[in-house]
């Protein structure tokens, strides 16, 4: 049976697109291209690499979904099980045992009191290891729900903003369209100092929310052609593009509509205010 990669070639081969058409569409450049058909992925780099197949496969409407899986199967079988580091770390541990029963075996009967000694002693310091570790989880996991319950209640009050909402209840206040010096793939993070939400259209991805709350920071998922972000509002927020602060969307107390595409590179911005 065919490779997955030689299977995503031939159906490109197939509908008549060149690696040049593709390179257009996708924005990866053709080397990699060229690369994820030859089967080459160690040249391409690690952070893209799930992202720049599934951005070849949909572009030429294959199942972008089977094609990770594939790439998955084909990385984890050609995975080495265990290194010849390992497998000494293993055999020292090994030894460690055996030199340990061996100094128990040093006992003759007639120190057998002594021998039952020291038994003891070992088995009190595990249990008191153990005892210590014990109260670490608990501690640990109840500081996990009370962090929960926090952040339950932070998410409890805040409120997704879509298109509809916004055709409804807002009025369009002001449009900003800016050109940008970045290429794609595009990495957008956002550190927040208050309540808001977001919702994200990406590429080929579902629509999906995040919701944030004073002190958390999120990075969201790599794009290559277009993301449309509804904000809540960008009240006390840090944004960054590609790494570069993205200070126009900020500090805004109404929702605001983000758009950044590739081709050409851009982003506009859509601020909003309510009607009451």
């Amino acid at each position: 049976m065919a490779q997955f990669y030689k299977e995503l070639k031939d159906l490109r081969i197939s509908k008549e697109i060149s690696l040049e058409d593709l390179e257009s569409k996708t924005k990866i450049n053709v080397k990699y291209l060229n690369a994820i058909e030859q089967g080459d992925f160690d040249i391409l780099p690690t952070p893209y690499l799930r992202l720049f197949i599934k951005a070849y496969a949909v572009e030429i409407g294959g199942d972008a979904k089977r094609a990770l899986e594939q790439l998955d199967s084909f990385v984890g079988n050609n995975r080495p099980t265990a290194t010849t580091s390992q497998i000494k770390n293993i055999d020292k541990e090994e030894n460690k045992t055996d030199d340990y029963f061996s100094f128990l075996n040093l006992f003759s009967d007639s120190n057998l009191k002594l021998r039952n000694d020291i038994l003891k002693v070992s088995l009190l310091s595990i249990l008191f290891i153990f005892s210590i570790i014990i109260i670490k989880n608990i501690s640990s996991e109840t500081e996990s729900i009370n962090t929960d319950s926090s952040q339950s209640a932070y998410k409890n009050q805040i409120k997704v903003i879509d298109d509809e909402e916004l055709l409804l209840n807002y009025a369009e206040d002001k449009f900003i369209e800016k050109s940008l010096n970045t290429e794609p793939p595009f990495f957008l993070s956002i550190n927040a100092n208050s309540e808001l939400s977001m919702l994200i259209e990406q590429d080929t991805i579902d629509t999906y929310t995040e919701l944030l709350y004073p002190g958390t920071e999120i990075n969201l998922q790599g794009f290559v052609s277009k993301a449309k972000i509804i904000f809540s509002n960008t009240d006390k927020i840090k944004a960054r593009l590609n790494g570069e602060e993205l200070s126009i969307i900020e500090n805004y107390p109404h929702p605001l509509k983000l758009i950044i595409q590739s081709s050409p590179p851009s982003i506009s911005i859509r601020l909003f205010t309510p009607l009451n």
